[in-house]
């Protein structure tokens, strides 16, 4: 391993106070969806080819006159933005022609690399291929696999309609709405393969949101989370309602009173009793008498979608103020948008997310984003070790970033944890398991790291150091970086043609230590003379 001595240094005080607090919304308007979540048909026709998903587009996207407005290095930011929320990457290489050095960049194409993106998302993939690929490359702990082999497919699958439902299962578990709580003593691992599989399901046949609340809902997995008719029921109404009256709760839950999670041979399961309640109750603007119906009524109501899409809003418009947050929920509600598809890429491609927002990046954003564009490979028990339960060992674990996947009973925050121990380790795992991280041979599975494609470019000396600088930051160097990083690599003797991999080692050294690696800027466009 390569030591720098360079002054500047990763303060994590910064990253800290470059977050600021925002507050909740949970206003919009009101849905006039009227659909009936339980009884629900929809019938979805995939082709084997190309198919084009119908968005109810809301917010305005960024158009190509925006985009082109932007400058070369501003082009591949947005790009690595939207990409990066996806946890996927865009190279410098791959995005300019570099033929010529970095002093004029040069796009590869004239297109819309947003719109390529959006486009990229309707096109199917040969996802057994993947899946058969992960079976036979990687090693999986039996207790935790439901959730590392979901890390190991968004890591291995390339941007497609198939990846996009899987993203949005992934992101849809992690949330309040649907986290699977692994955490609790009565939920198990493989309650997290159903939740999953269960949202990744309705996403697939093309189900309201409605219809997938509903299914979640009324699931074992729900119950393992909230155990009594009282707790499940006041939970139900104020996370997908965001109703907190404590008057409605012994009324839900006497409709309720008959549902009941019961230990047995150390399984808890849900038992649905005879005794079922025959006095109709007045709730949630509507009359229930049993818990089927009671739960149709929270999928039902109007606040459902506004609520749904408020607590994403929170994540990806983290740090916003509450009334900027309440406008954009009420943008994306007011077309009435029907799926989960509808919401999140509505939020993804927007200019409001892509030219404004401001916020911490998740682990999943940084590394994941960073592997992809630095063509880093991982040994086979990468993901076996990234989602571990125990927070003992110093191996920079999801756990230990205390951003374990699909765990926690109220789902991951809507901030990232930035306490200094949390952020050690992910600084930890960015730096020392990707950017210093060389994979020496080529044919030896347990070793992993970026691979020396990452070096085959005809770019030298400083060329080279914005190479690698446009590959990880979407930037050029400053001038003073260009000065530091050159007199380190010569007082080291490594400013030879021959020792590119001992420059990049530093250079990547460096990058892994600035705090706008693992934040998300805004754009502006380029002023016009």
């Amino acid at each position: 391993m390569i030591l720098t001595r360079i002054p500047i240094i990763l303060i994590l005080m910064f990253l800290l106070a470059a977050c600021s607090n925002g507050g909740g919304s949970g206003g919009g308007s009101k849905s006039n969806d009227s659909e009936s979540a339980g009884t629900e048909e929809v019938q979805v026709t995939e082709s084997a080819g190309t198919e084009e998903v119908q968005v109810a587009e809301s917010m305005e996207r960024l158009s190509d006159e925006d985009f082109n407005a932007l400058t070369e290095e501003d082009k591949l930011g947005v790009s690595n933005k939207v990409m990066g929320a996806l946890f996927k990457g865009v190279a410098a290489d791959e995005f300019f022609n570099l033929g010529a050095g970095v002093a004029a960049l040069d796009l590869q194409t004239s297109e819309n690399y947003v719109t390529k993106i959006e486009k990229d998302l309707s096109k199917s993939v040969n996802e057994n291929s993947y899946r058969s690929l992960i079976k036979q490359k990687y090693e999986f702990d039996e207790k935790q696999e439901p959730i590392q082999y979901q890390l190991a497919l968004l890591y291995e699958m390339p941007l497609s309609k198939n990846y996009f439902e899987i993203w949005m299962a992934y992101q849809l578990t992690n949330t309040i709405l649907f986290s699977p709580a692994v955490e609790l003593d009565t939920v198990a691992y493989e309650d997290a393969r159903r939740v999953f599989e269960r949202v990744l399901s309705g996403i697939r046949r093309g189900n309201s949101i409605r219809r997938i609340v509903y299914d979640h809902m009324i699931s074992q997995e729900n119950w393992r989370r909230f155990r009594s008719p009282e707790d499940n029921t006041r939970e139900m109404m104020e996370i997908f309602l965001k109703r907190f009256n404590d008057a409605e709760v012994p009324l839900a839950a006497m409709a309720c009173k008959n549902w009941s999670l019961e230990e047995d041979d150390d399984e808890y399961l849900l038992i649905i009793g005879p005794e079922t309640n025959t006095e109709p109750v007045q709730i949630l603007e509507t009359t229930v008498t049993e818990c089927t119906e009671f739960y149709q009524a929270v999928a039902d109501h109007a606040d459902l979608i506004p609520t749904v899409v408020s607590t994403l809003v929170d994540i990806f418009f983290y740090g916003y103020p509450p009334e900027d947050k309440t406008r954009i929920v009420d943008d994306i509600v007011e077309d009435n948008p029907v799926t989960f598809n509808d919401v999140l890429q509505n939020i993804l491609f927007s200019k409001e997310f892509l030219m404004n927002v401001e916020r911490s990046k998740s682990f999943e954003e940084v590394f994941f984003s960073l592997s992809d564009r630095l063509d880093w490979y991982a040994n086979k028990s990468f993901f076996k070790n990234l989602n571990r339960i125990s927070s003992s060992s110093n191996f920079p674990s999801l756990n230990n970033m205390k951003q374990a996947a699909m765990t926690y009973k109220l789902g991951r925050p809507a901030h990232i944890p930035l306490d200094t121990l949390s952020f050690a380790f992910f600084h930890k795992a960015v730096r020392e398991r990707l950017l210093i991280d060389r994979k020496g041979n080529p044919d030896n599975n347990n070793d992993g790291g970026w691979q020396e494609s990452l070096l085959d470019v005809n770019l030298m000396q400083d060329d080279f150091i914005d190479y690698l600088f446009l590959t990880v930051l979407s930037r050029n160097a400053t001038e003073g970086e260009l000065t530091e990083l050159n007199a380190i690599i010569a007082e080291r003797g490594f400013n030879r043609t021959d020792r590119k991999m001992q420059q990049a080692m530093i250079v990547l050294d460096y990058l892994s230590r600035l705090s706008e690696l693992y934040h998300t800027r805004p754009f502006e466009k380029e002023e016009q003379e």
